[in-house]
């Protein structure tokens, strides 16, 4: 499956609607990595491990930016990283799978600043919650 058509959504505090924010360019990893603990008896002739606390690593969302204007990406976001405030987002995979989760994002912008150099939004996300899948029906 290609990410093409793939979707974020946000739901603004007090809101019961998801909007997409516009302009999405690529998308993190969705990979709760589970940290493997080494928890061996002493009776053991070999070690055994068991799995810990997952860790979904950075959650960075690029979107492109092509100017500062009203319902852009970083306008809609840049409000609730100045206040660290928590939202909830909902990206949608070309499939209909689902991902569901609250962070607190961080807006900023990654540029080489020479010519013919793109400008991009970097979002990334400060996990707040347990991502809920739901997969397609």
């Amino acid at each position: 499956m290609l990410a093409n058509g793939t979707l974020l959504g946000m739901k603004k505090p007090g809101t019961a609607e998801f909007v997409d924010i516009p302009d999405l360019k690529t998308v993190p990893d969705m990979n709760n990595e589970k940290e493997k603990v080494e928890n061996t008896r002493l009776t053991a002739a070999n070690k055994e491990y068991e799995f810990g606390v997952g860790d979904y690593g950075d959650l960075e969302y690029t979107f492109v930016h092509t100017e500062n204007k009203e319902g852009s990406a970083y306008r809609m976001l840049r409000e609730y990283s100045d206040s660290n405030t928590p939202v909830e987002f909902k990206e949608t995979w070309p499939d209909g799978t689902t991902f569901i989760y609250t962070a607190i994002p961080s807006v900023g912008f990654k540029r080489g600043g020479g010519t013919n150099t793109v400008v991009d939004l970097v979002v990334k996300m400060a996990l707040k919650s347990d991502i809920d899948v739901d997969d397609p029906t």
